[in-house]
């Protein structure tokens, strides 16, 4: 189940979404990381993500979203959008939507693959306690935790695998927006989009 956060009296809410908010998720996965753009508006952003525009003014407000500051407020590099993605549908969402395009979407070394362990039976029922907990798969619990294994021995990963870095930086190695695509978005984006924009560029100035 997907959680939006959003202010109200200075306190962040959680608030459950419906299913069926997600019903178009395919579409809009491929969208997103087939047809890639330098910048994105909020509301854009919010319908790739299928939720609410104030969700998305939420999560920039606690974080979760860092937006590129532009004359007309902040918006969304292609890069932060899809870092959030990646966290936001479950990876074997995304890859099923992406079929036969996976590859030209997703760098090798960070689509899925099969790993066969044995462990404790504590650490399998703690994993599945935790999955359960999040709403998450076990298998995306134990990526999590072992992305900080990654993390903490990256100096020496890095020279062991070929390519790791690059996996490890992606997708924001690829968020530096093009100026000049920038302002031909904004010179499309609706007023509406462009009062919202502004009013995320409060948000962060507020933060």
């Amino acid at each position: 189940m997907y959680y939006s956060p959003y202010t109200m009296a200075n306190a962040i809410v959680i608030q459950p979404i419906e299913r069926n908010a997600m019903t178009d998720a395919a579409t809009h996965i491929r969208r997103l990381f087939l047809e890639p753009k330098d910048i994105y508006s909020v509301r854009d952003s919010a319908e790739i993500l299928c939720i609410p525009v104030r969700d998305v003014l939420g999560w920039m407000e606690v974080g979760e979203l860092e937006g590129v500051d532009t004359p007309h407020g902040l918006m969304l590099s292609w890069g932060e959008l899809a870092s959030f993605g990646m966290d936001f549908w479950s990876q074997e969402s995304i890859e099923e939507a992406l079929g036969a395009d996976l590859a030209d979407a997703i760098p090798e070394l960070l689509r899925l693959a099969d790993l066969e362990v044995r462990i404790p039976r504590l650490e399998i029922l703690a994993l599945e306690r935790l999955a359960d907990r999040d709403g998450k798969s076990v298998d995306a619990v134990l990526a999590r935790e072992l992305l900080d294994v990654v993390s903490a021995n990256s100096e020496y990963l890095a020279t062991a695998i070929p390519g790791f870095t690059a996996a490890l930086r992606w997708p924001q190695a690829n968020t530096t927006p093009n100026l000049s695509a920038v302002a031909l978005a904004l010179s499309r984006t609706p007023v509406l989009d462009q009062e919202i924009a502004r009013d995320a560029n409060v948000l962060h100035r507020d933060v």
